[in-house]
């Protein structure tokens, strides 16, 4: 099997731009985008854009995959059935591979999911119907990669304020996990489609480094030449009041990021993959990456 016609949908949001660059870096690629006629995202000039109506209608979607070997999802898993719908339409289309949105936490993990199944199963059904698609010639990837590091650790996603010079730190903060920065999830895409035969019909477990909140303070503080103020959290007790407003209805970005926080700074929910062996940085041949160089370059904006 050979990529070479790449076509990028979400490459507007937090990571796609990252995908979207490590695929038109390299000349072995022709890669395009699929945008929604409402969306305000801009692309490169060199990068052919099919727009397309917002509700992703099949007719439309088969039309945009045609020629296409590999479709890469970054969507929302807020798109409901439209991820089913999409995958009809690359099938329809003879595309050969799709990468599910899938990029985050370790899905695998049944602790994970036992914890806020309807966070993740979204995510866990779009793999099962792709699985459901191989026997149509459809192959898949799917990445594991841990938290977004770099992008996380600059809007404050990890508990790290670097203007205010601050830190949330759950429990001894010693609990290690890996994680991704965005550059290195679109260096593993394209590794990946580079690779067909070595990355198909499985997950992708990718990471720049395995890291704790106390090692992440420690970098910080060498990067800005100053003492932290730092806040310590009880994790089961964030836990538990995030999952009483979960309870009650209560869905906003508090809840999802403590949750998020407690997956990572937590054991046992399958965040510390590459120790326990999972990891395939080898595979999609990616280099371990250095915490204080990239700590260092957030802190300097």
């Amino acid at each position: 099997m050979s990529i070479k016609n790449v076509i990028i949908l979400g490459a507007g949001g937090n990571l796609g731009p990252s995908i979207l660059s490590a695929l038109t870096s390299d000349p072995h690629f022709t890669v395009s985008v699929l945008s929604r006629h409402s969306s305000t995202s801009t692309f490169p000039a060199h990068v052919t854009v099919h727009r397309i109506s917002d509700a992703y209608p099949e007719a439309e979607l088969v039309a945009a995959f045609q020629g296409q070997d590999a479709v890469v999802s970054t969507l929302s898993h807020a798109a409901g059935g439209g991820h089913k719908a999409i995958t009809d339409a690359a099938v329809k289309a003879g595309v050969k591979r799709f990468v599910a949105s899938e990029f985050g936490s370790n899905t695998q993990n049944a602790n994970l999911m036992a914890l806020v199944p309807s966070m993740f199963k979204p995510k866990v059904a779009v793999v099962d119907y792709l699985r459901e698609q191989e026997s149509a010639g459809l192959t898949w990837s799917a990445f594991i990669t841990g938290a977004f590091f770099d992008w996380g650790l600059k809007v404050g996603f990890l508990g790290f304020d670097i203007a205010a010079h601050t830190a949330t730190i759950f429990d001894d903060g010693a609990a290690e996990w890996a994680t991704t920065n965005l550059a290195q999830i679109g260096r593993a895409v394209r590794n990946a489609l580079r690779a067909p035969e070595k990355s198909a019909n499985r997950y992708l477990y990718v990471s720049s480094f395995t890291v704790s909140q106390n090692r992440i303070l420690a970098a910080c503080e060498k990067a800005t030449g100053q003492k932290w103020t730092v806040t310590r959290v009880d994790g089961q007790a964030v836990k538990r009041a995030a999952l009483a407003r979960m309870a009650k209805g209560e869905l906003d970005m508090g809840v999802f990021t403590d949750l998020i926080r407690v997956i990572h700074f937590m054991d046992g929910y399958g965040s510390n993959y590459v120790e326990e062996g999972q990891g395939c940085n080898e595979l999609l041949s990616l280099e371990t990456e250095s915490l204080d160089e990239t700590v260092a370059r957030v802190v300097k904006g």
